[in-house]
């Protein structure tokens, strides 16, 4: 049941996002020099690396690496900024739906170099369902950004391994224990309208 929704639901978004996406492609190349699709690599279901891509929403920097958003040495473009504010910038994930290695809703997938900050008992649990585009931090977004604004560099880290992160592991973790269809439309009904 939750793949058949998964898939049709990431159809129907994919048609109707589809001339936005390509205005939001010409409006990324007009802004700034470099692609408009940079890969992104997020932890998926039992620990497998997933090579996702997403909008460009920085300006391309020489030896950057993959880092939260707004680390220290990140320049967001300003449809970046937008994108960012809208979760535009992951849009094209819908297609990793599709092909199954994510789904519409479920715990939040993590850079590689976060989940090795899981506590292990944590880390497998989470790791055991397959990760999504939406869960229940989503509709707190705004109180992470609250909790990293201004941060930069090692501080912008640390707050996000101390503070972020074991927010976003027990929304993961409540998920789990409450999953299923219902579960699902409550996260994506406080997700969208948030």
């Amino acid at each position: 049941m939750k793949r058949v929704f998964d898939v049709v639901a990431a159809s129907i978004l994919i048609i109707i996002l589809l001339p936005f996406a390509a205005l939001t492609a010409i409006l990324i190349w007009l802004e700034s020099r470099g692609p408009v699709l940079v890969s992104a690599h997020r932890v998926g279901r039992h620990g497998r690396l997933l090579k996702l891509r997403e909008f460009r929403a920085a300006v391309v920097e020489p030896g950057s690496m993959e880092t939260i958003s707004g680390c220290e040495g990140e320049q967001p473009t300003r449809v970046g900024a937008l994108m960012r504010r809208f979760g535009i910038e992951r849009w094209p994930w819908l297609v990793t739906v599709l092909k199954g290695d994510l789904s519409i809703v479920g715990p939040r997938a993590e850079l590689p170099r976060y989940v090795g900050c899981y506590p292990s008992d944590v880390r497998k649990k989470v790791l055991s369902v397959k990760p999504g585009l939406f869960d229940f931090s989503s509709a707190e977004v705004r109180e992470e950004q609250r909790l990293l604004h201004g941060l930069e560099g090692e501080a912008l880290e640390e707050a996000y391994v101390d503070q972020v992160l074991p927010i976003r592991l027990a929304h993961a973790e409540r998920y789990i224990e409450t999953q299923g269809f219902r579960t699902d439309c409550l996260i994506l009904f406080k997700s969208l309208f948030r």
